[in-house]
């Protein structure tokens, strides 16, 4: 099979063929796991999780490598794929900084889900399904950082819907489980309809869905798409951000995540760190040489809108996870605003410290929620361990989760000295400079991402203060132990990225190996604005002590119910749906099932009456016209019967008959 290669820095990648070894060690490694996976019992369970474990490990390994090869340099590997009449597509794999980080960040968070999972799922009756599962997620998600072309990241980006499907209703005899992913995979499908549209738009303008090509040629103006109209590629862009909505859950598509915590704690994790959620954002930093400035304002109103409903609704929340899930939405809303105001590898940033924290956070809850758990087996304490109402006082029990839960709640909160200050001050930066000087609504999105900051922190030390800290309420009677190293090793790590080296040596400056501003003015880091923000945190901290310092506080019906959009949805246009849908399969049972009866009966009558006339009158007619000459045959035949007698009769006859003929 022919392929194109170009590589931008031959000297910086001497080995190609070493490159491709360890591309292919990526890609298929996930593979390769999910598919052995499922040649083994769930009884067999050592193997199983050994054997992905290793393979994923492995997969890691080779994606650090080529990591290293591709740092200031990339890659681009094309071949043909199909044809269509005279339409050839290609496909392949375009590999730079950003998406081998975004692989090695995806390999890593999956292969801890893996470890954590091998307590956490240990007692699971469908292991290998489950780790199949993990694998072809992780595969599909890898699947969509690496591709060259939209048309195989579409293919990838439904696998990664299919997988989270697969993953979210794995306890199949849970109806909200079910339910949870149902919602998940309707609500993901209607934002891929716009994608399809974006996917064609492009085809008509360019003939290509080359990545490559659509967006580093002429850097962010492409010569084949400048020459079409502004409106055309906004409706292009705009399109391809309706998959975004519904992926990574923006407004208003984002009321199935939440739900989506019917899934298994290491699911979530994995889902909200480094796949699926995560998979929008990576595209919206991937193609954002594509959007104009018209269609990069709607996305930056539609972010700062989805981080505020998120923040104010995770303040309401009393299930642990949920809590956590409306996190996420705040936090994808606050990467999508900053690649709206121009800035993604400020997204980029806060993509990367956000798996570390949000991962170590599920994590926390996975180990809370698993201990209680176990502590319940044997005692007749039956309450429900992740309403936040019933915990408190854990910090005593749980002194490792506790810590490792702090570390990075503080991160998510950004507090100083932890990477998620650097990642949020570097997006709240980019916004100072694009809102302008002179007053317009951008200023409204920069006070938005700054009351978005506040009511993380809020929200945050509220999740802290309710399961670990006061008295103890439900657990007071249960002993509650640590989990095993399998579940505390993987949290360690994670708390540990949670901190500031990982991104730059300064703690209070985000400028590091991982993001450097792309405008020159914004070298300039404002030590007024890292106070602000810092101070800002700490103030949020005093409130929710204040609010929440009782056991038990108000709650306002509206950010419990996230606004009632989900109800909003039900009354409209489920309901609607739901009734075109009666009114669809009436239509169809009566008139079009109806109309094809008669057309059917129709047929069967017209073939009983061809059978008639065929086997009465065209039949009968050839039987009659045979008996005829049947009949006038023998009458000829018996001309010459052989006796003398019939020759003189009918000479005789036949002279009367020609003399009467010829006398009268």
């Amino acid at each position: 099979m022919s392929k194109e290669v170009i590589i931008n820095n031959p000297d910086t990648l001497a080995d190609s063929e070493y490159f491709l070894g360890c591309l292919l060690l990526v890609v298929g490694l996930p593979l390769l796991s999910a598919l052995l996976c499922r040649l083994f019992p769930a009884r067999r369970q050592n193997v199983i999780t050994t054997l992905s474990s290793l393979l994923l490990l492995t997969g890691l390994a080779a994606a650090a490598n080529m990591l290293r090869m591709v740092y200031d340099t990339h890659v681009v590997l094309k071949f043909p794929w199909f044809h269509l009449g005279d339409l050839s597509f290609s496909t392949g794999f375009f590999v730079d900084r950003t998406s081998a980080l975004m692989a090695v960040l995806v390999l890593f968070v999956s292969f801890l889900v893996h470890i954590y999972s091998t307590r956490y799922m240990k007692d699971d009756g469908a292991l290998s399904r489950y780790y199949a599962m993990l694998g072809f997620f992780t595969f599909s998600m890898l699947g969509i950082v690496l591709t060259i072309d939209l048309l195989t990241m579409f293919v990838f980006w439904e696998l990664v819907g299919f997988s989270s499907y697969m993953l979210i209703g794995h306890w199949q005899h849970l109806p909200s489980a079910a339910t949870a992913a149902r919602k998940a995979f309707v609500m993901n499908r209607i934002g891929d309809v716009g994608f399809i549209v974006g996917l064609m738009i492009y085809w008509v303008q360019s003939g290509s869905f080359d990545i490559y090509l659509l967006t580093f040629i002429d850097g962010n103006n492409p010569e084949f798409i400048s020459d079409y109209s502004q409106g055309l590629q906004t409706a292009g862009a705009l399109c391809l951000f309706c998959g975004v909505i519904g992926k990574s859950a923006q407004f208003p598509l984002f009321t199935w995540l939440p739900d989506a915590m019917e899934g298994p704690t290491p699911v979530s994790a994995l889902i909200h760190a480094a796949t699926m959620v995560a998979a929008g954002v990576f595209m919206l930093v991937r193609l954002h040489a594509l959007f104009t400035p018209a269609s990069l304002d709607v996305v930056a109103l539609t972010g700062v809108v989805t981080a505020l409903l998120a923040a104010l609704a995770a303040l309401a929340q009393t299930d642990l996870k949920k809590i956590l899930a409306y996190s996420t939405i705040s936090q994808l809303g606050f990467m999508v605003m900053a690649v709206g105001a121009g800035a993604p590898d400020a997204a980029y940033l806060h993509l990367f410290t956000h798996a570390f924290f949000k991962a170590c956070l599920f994590l926390c809850a996975g180990s809370v929620i698993h201990a209680l758990h176990e502590a319940q087996h044997g005692t007749h304490a039956h309450f429900d361990v992740q309403d936040v109402r019933n915990l408190g006082g854990l910090r005593h029990k749980l002194p490792f989760t506790f810590a490792a839960f702090v570390v990075s709640g503080a991160a998510l909160a950004g507090l100083p000295f932890f990477s998620g200050f650097l990642s949020k001050d570097a997006i709240l930066t980019a916004l100072l400079y694009w809102k302008g000087e002179t007053f317009s609504w951008r200023w409204l999105v920069f006070g938005g991402a700054f009351l978005v900051s506040f009511l993380t922190a809020l929200y945050t030390f509220r999740l802290i203060a309710k399961v670990f800290l006061g008295e103890e309420r439900e657990t007071t009677s249960l002993t509650v132990h640590e989990p095993s190293w399998h579940m505390r090793g993987p949290i360690a790590l994670l708390a540990l990225g949670s901190f500031w080296f990982f991104v730059s040596w300064n703690p209070l400056n985000y400028h590091g190996w991982l993001y450097q501003p792309a405008k020159a003015d914004e070298n300039f880091h404002s030590a007024l604005l890292v106070f602000i923000s810092g101070a800002w945190v700490l103030i949020a901290g005093a409130v929710a002590y204040y609010i929440f310092r009782q056991p038990r506080t108000a709650h306002v019906p509206l950010l419990l119910n996230s606004f009632y959009i989900d109800k909003l949805y039900t009354q409209t246009v489920a309901t609607r749906t739901y009734a075109l849908a009666l009114l669809t399969e009436k239509i169809d049972r009566r008139w079009i099932d109806g109309f094809l009866h008669y057309v059917a009966y129709g047929q069967v009558t017209l073939a009983h009456l061809t059978g008639w006339f065929d086997r009465v009158i065209i039949d009968g007619t050839v039987n009659a016209l045979a008996a005829l000459v049947r009949t006038v045959g023998s009458f000829t035949r018996s001309f010459q019967g052989g006796k003398i007698q019939l020759y003189i009769f009918w000479s005789v006859l036949a002279i009367i008959i020609f003399l009467i003929w010829t006398l009268f």
